[in-house]
Order: C-alpha cells, then structure tokens, then sequence
C-alpha cells in the first residue's frame, strides 16, 4: 500500500504542473468536473481538487479527503 501512495504521489505531482489541469479534472482520477454531476471539493489535506468518486466526507474534520490522503491517515 506505500508503494501505491508514493506512486500516487509522484502521478499528482506530474499532473499538478500541467497549466490548471486540476481546475478542470480530477488530480486521482482525471474525470471532467462538471457543475452538478460531478463538482469538484478540494481536499483537507493535499489541497487537490477531486472528483465525488475520489473522495470520502470526513465527519470527524468537517471536510472532504480523497482517497489516498485517507489511506495515508489510515497507516
């Protein structure tokens, strides 16, 4: 599972140069954010906008965490 973060890491890291790739798409999953179908919810932790598949609502924080950075706490 560290290996998959890292190498989740390193693919955001990529992508998140790319000129307001983010604004657009999803930093784990690259789907297309639409207004009412899918929008886009910044992260809590890494701050990347992510989509409603990549993304869990963390009652405890009050906030949005995607995917890894929940797997990440989970370590």
């Amino acid at each position: 599972m560290k290996q998959e973060l890292a190498e989740e890491g390193s693919r955001c890291s990529i992508l998140s140069k790319q000129h307001r790739f983010n604004e657009h798409c999803c930093i784990r999953c690259c789907s297309p954010f639409t207004f009412l179908i899918n929008p886009k919810r910044p992260c809590l932790d890494c701050q990347y906008n992510v989509c409603k598949t990549c993304r869990t609502y963390s009652k405890r924080e009050k906030a949005w965490l995607c995917t890894a950075c929940q797997k990440t706490s989970l370590l």
